[in-house]
Parts: structure tokens; sequence; C-alpha cells
């Protein structure tokens, strides 16, 4: 039998900005390395490299990936050139960890999941907080607030200033076609996804503001089947409002909430749990019992590295969940799309 590598050697596929806290997450993970980093400026690419302590500098993306000494690769890519390079990446026997959102539509997400199964790959979307050891207390105390989650809230925005309008890519529909849905209600379905446990049954959506034929502020509501009763989901994402990043979770007898639940503190990430809530002395106290759970020293970025180098090493066998997982948040993503397109018709997922 084959010995695991001792690290896996990284090659980073474009020098945006995005890159850099992943390639220093790779230097903090003693099981990773960043070896080499492309962009189709060798002048970038070379000064990204002495930056950031990486060994070698390619001025393509296609001369990384004919370096026989890296074993994956991440791709920070614009979401319109993701499923190239993943296939391309996946064709040269390299595992791939993408950025999200993943792609613009569900179908190009097959392709590329397909193509890491056939290549013998692993594909993964860059999701930090399902690797923050934080994830894994909350799901050990859903069972606190009942049978099941029947109603979860989220937010994530930030506000963009005129600079990020004019020059982001995340403003240009040739690039990131998916706005703020992409960018940023991803992560609020994947949550929503992992907590409830289940896809939803219908979505509906609003787009309440454009820019350039981006979405840049949009709402949803999704409609989940239960064991008692039906069970709703609704976030909201924009570029327009104030920094927001945070869920809660319902349940019939209790709550969890984070404040912080995309990029929480390194240091103390909080969970919030309320139970036996209620209001008493003729409605005037509010009574509750009420956990602060904390989960101390976890970068979440370097998790991610540590989990998907043990993979790629070969001392963890590959595993399909986590393509899984990007092909059904994709599904809801186009169908939020889909619903805004149609004036908030209800969309029904496909199997």
């Amino acid at each position: 039998m084959n010995q695991p590598e001792k690290v896996c050697r990284w090659g980073v596929l474009g020098a945006a900005s995005i890159a850099r806290k992943n390639v220093r997450a790779m230097h903090l993970a003693e099981n990773a390395h960043p070896l080499a980093i492309a962009s189709r400026d060798l002048a970038k690419a070379t000064a990204f490299a002495s930056e950031h302590r990486v060994d070698r500098a390619y001025g393509s993306y296609e001369a990384l990936l004919e370096d026989p000494d890296v074993d994956a690769v991440y791709i920070p890519l614009p979401t319109t050139l993701h499923r190239e390079w993943t296939i391309r990446a996946a064709g040269a026997g390299k595992h791939v960890l993408c950025e999200k959102p993943v792609a613009p539509n569900a179908s190009d997400v097959e392709a590329m999941i397909e193509a890491c199964r056939d290549a013998g790959v692993q594909f993964m979307d860059g999701v930090m907080f399902m690797h923050h050891a934080r994830m894994q207390l909350l799901k050990s105390r859903l069972s606190d607030i009942g049978k099941e989650p029947n109603l979860i809230t989220s937010a994530f925005s930030f506000r963009g200033d005129d600079s990020f309008f004019a020059q982001d890519i995340r403003g240009d529909v040739s690039t990131e076609p998916l706005g703020c849905v992409g960018d940023l209600a991803w992560y609020s379905v994947r949550i929503i996804l992992e907590t409830m446990d289940a896809m939803p049954d219908a979505v509906r959506a609003r787009h309440h503001r454009l820019h350039n034929g981006v979405p840049i502020h949009t709402s949803a509501e999704m409609d989940f089947s239960g064991v008692d009763e039906d069970r709703h989901a609704f976030l909201s994402c924009s570029f327009v409002h104030p920094l927001r990043q945070w869920v809660e979770i319902c349940g019939p007898t209790g709550t969890m909430r984070m404040d912080d639940f995309v990029i929480g503190s390194p240091t103390e990430a909080c969970l919030h749990l309320e139970t036996e809530s209620r209001l008493t002395e003729k409605d005037l106290i509010h009574e509750r019992q009420i956990e602060r759970l904390v989960t101390p020293d976890c970068i979440q970025e370097v998790e991610m590295m540590r989990t998907f180098s043990e993979i790629a090493r070969g001392a963890t066998p590959l595993q399909p969940g986590w393509g899984a997982m990007s092909h059904s948040t994709q599904k809801v993503i186009d169908a939020i799309m889909n619903s805004a397109s149609a004036d908030g018709k209800s969309v029904t997922i496909p199997n």
C-alpha cells in the first residue's frame, strides 16, 4: 500500500485578493504547503509569490497544471471561469478546492463534479465555516431546540462604495452573474441546508435592486417538509446594507443564534443557545435560559486546508459528500435566481 505524502503541495490559479488568506492558511496547516501561484501576468504572480512565500510563479494557468509536483489547486478565479479550470485541473490529476459560488448554474457544477470523480480527485468548495469546530458544536446541540429546526432566518450583507460598483468583478455580469446571491446568499443557503438537513420543497425570491443586470439586494424564502409541521427559512443578502452575518435557528423548544457565522472570530467563536423563553408577570418580564457556548482558538481557513490536504495527500479517502453539498447549494441558488427573474413565482427544485 502506498504511504501518504507528508504534505499536500498546493497550486493557486489566480492572484485574487481572497487567495491571500488561504495561502496564509496553507502555511499554518502542518499538512499543506503553497508550492506555486499562477497568473496571466507573470510579474503579478512573481510579486505574489515573493510577498506570500510561495516557491514557484507561473505566467499561465496551464503551466501550473503541468507542474508534476502540484497535488491540489485552489481556484479563486471569477465564477464564469470555474467550470473550465476545474475540469482542466481534474484532467491534469489535481484535486480541486474551488471558491464559491461554484458556477453560474447547477449543470456546470454537475460537469465539474463528474470530471473530478472520473479523474479520481477530490472536489470541494471554499465555504470555510463548514470546517470550524463551532459547526460541530451547533450540530451536537440541535436537539436542545426540539425535534428539528422549523424556522431559520439569516442575513449576510456589506455596503459597497462607489469604487466597489465601478471596479469589483462582483458587479460585472460577465464574470459574476449571480451577484450578491452567489457571493453572499451561498453561505446562508449552505447553513440552512445543513441545519434543516433537507432540500426545500419550494423557493420564492425577489431582486430588490440590480446593478447593470447583477443582483445587489435579494431576499428569499423557502418551504421545507417536516415531521410535525411545515418548516420555513428566510434569507437576505445585499451589497447595499451594513455588514451583517447572522443566522438564527428556531425549533419548538429553543433558539440558536450566531452573529458572525460566516467569518467568526479565530480566538472566540460564540454560539448562543436560548431555551425556556417566555413572558411572565403580566407579560412584562422575559424569562429564559441562555447559554453562551464558546469555541476557542479555531481558524476556519486553516481547518479547511487541513481537511482537504488530508484527502489530497492520501491520508483520508475521497469524500464525495463535499461535492454533493456544493451541488445542492447551487440548485437552491438557481431556484432563487429563477424565482426572482419570474417576479417571485414559486420554484420547485428538481431531484
